[in-house]
């Protein structure tokens, strides 16, 4: 069977039901994710602390930053692939909101991190935090819910 060009010149519900599903691209969408989602705590605990201190990135940090890299070609690879086209602003925004989100998410998770080895408690509220309440002056507690919004909300949504 004959494909169509990138800009659709053939029937697309044809080729629809031809096109050959992309294994490729998701075995590595699922390689990836497992080594870089699932490895970064492995790999943190595994990698002593001394060599990552806490004002630099940790190993779970480059796994989540290769992640944030590599995913978005993986996605321009299977928008490419597929039979139907979409409008190249709308791919572009899409992977741009994408690479956004998980970027945030980084940042958050990345401070996360290094707060429960200074003591914070995960399940107690930023503003119930023992170590957070005594921040001096009070205008930094607000810096950090303003950190906690944007990781759990604004960046899990794009991402």
């Amino acid at each position: 069977p004959s494909v169509p060009s990138r800009h659709g010149a053939g029937k697309a519900e044809d080729t629809f039901k031809t096109s050959p599903f992309h294994l490729d691209l998701w075995f590595y969408f699922t390689l990836q994710n497992w080594v870089l989602d699932f490895g970064r705590p492995i790999a943190m605990i595994i990698l002593p602390l001394e060599w990552f201190p806490l004002n630099k990135p940790s190993a779970g940090d480059y796994f989540h930053m290769a992640y944030n890299v590599i995913t978005p070609f993986l996605l321009l690879k299977l928008i490419e692939r597929s039979p139907k086209t979409l409008p190249r602003s709308m791919v572009y925004v899409s992977i741009i909101t994408f690479v956004m989100g998980a970027s945030i998410h980084l940042v958050g998770d990345s401070v996360n991190h290094r707060l429960i080895f200074s003591g914070y408690q995960h399940h107690l509220s930023v503003r119930e935090n023992p170590i957070i309440r005594n921040l001096k002056p009070e205008t930094l507690i607000d810096s950090f819910e303003l950190l906690y919004y944007y990781d759990e909300y604004l960046g899990h949504s794009m991402w």
